[in-house]
């Protein structure tokens, strides 16, 4: 396949095209939820998805690289809070390049952490690990932040996000995972209006076929409700883990000034 930088333009004019090529290159036939994520994915530079356990967010995100990858040049770092977390991500991208013997002919390089395109494209997936130094110095067109509600504040701020700094509005940013504490992922998905949310509940996956009702009840029995919140229901549930709920704090909080007394 020839790299071509104007074949992405042509897709975002036709998402009837755009997911053709997943169906012909990848065998690859999203559910409706998917094909949200996959637009949004597409179509903006700041992309969150927060969706319920097992309903196919790394699969869909792993068709959405192989597809940026090789329709033209394009650098890729997935990164989460470990390597099992981002090589997960990176496996599944194999598999789809290795069910289709033309698109497994052009590649240059394979390995756990690193794959190379005829194209020039690049993939890495690295562990950030509790401070990011595995990551630093890195440059990409695409970053994907896999479990990105466990990443850190601070490894997000200022490791992760100047990897972009050199693409302008050009850069993308992923971040998937489980809600969990009200950190950056948090914030992007519900307090920064740039980011575009595809959010997934166990009612979606019920809809489209991917749970079935007594695979959602039996987990309602067997986990506590704040596991069923936020591993199912795809919420945050910070408040419910609290002694003191946050809107409880903030009125008894006051700004006043402070006198130095002589």
């Amino acid at each position: 396949m020839e790299a071509n930088s104007s074949l992405l333009e042509q897709f975002k004019e036709n998402d009837d095209l755009y997911f053709k090529w997943f169906e012909f290159w990848l065998n690859f036939h999203p559910r409706k939820y998917q094909r949200k994520y996959l637009k949004s994915c597409l179509h903006n530079n700041k992309v969150i998805g927060i969706w319920s356990r097992q309903s196919g967010k790394s699969t869909s995100t792993a068709a959405y690289l192989v597809f940026r990858l090789f329709i033209g040049e394009c650098s890729v770092m997935i990164t989460a809070p470990t390597l099992t977390h981002s090589s997960e991500l990176f496996y599944k991208i194999r598999n789809f390049i290795n069910i289709n013997p033309i698109l497994k002919k052009e590649v240059v390089k394979f390995t756990a952490t690193e794959l190379i395109l005829n194209n020039n494209s690049r993939a890495k997936a690295l562990p950030s690990g509790t401070e990011g130094k595995s990551i630093r110095g890195f440059t990409a067109d695409i970053v994907v932040e896999e479990e990105a509600g466990i990443i850190d504040d601070y490894i997000n701020n200022s490791v992760i996000m100047p990897m972009l700094a050199s693409k302008g509005d050009e850069g993308q940013v992923i971040k998937i995972g489980t809600p969990l504490t009200k950190n950056h992922f948090f914030r992007s998905a519900y307090n920064d209006k740039s980011f575009d949310l595809t959010r997934v509940t166990w009612k979606e996956c019920i809809e489209e076929g991917q749970y079935s009702e007594q695979f959602v009840e039996d987990q309602r029995k067997n986990i506590t409700d704040i596991q069923f919140l936020t591993e199912y229901q795809s919420e945050f549930v910070e408040e419910l883990a609290s002694m003191f709920p946050t809107s409880l704090l903030n009125e008894c909080m006051e700004d006043y000034n402070i006198f130095k007394y002589l």
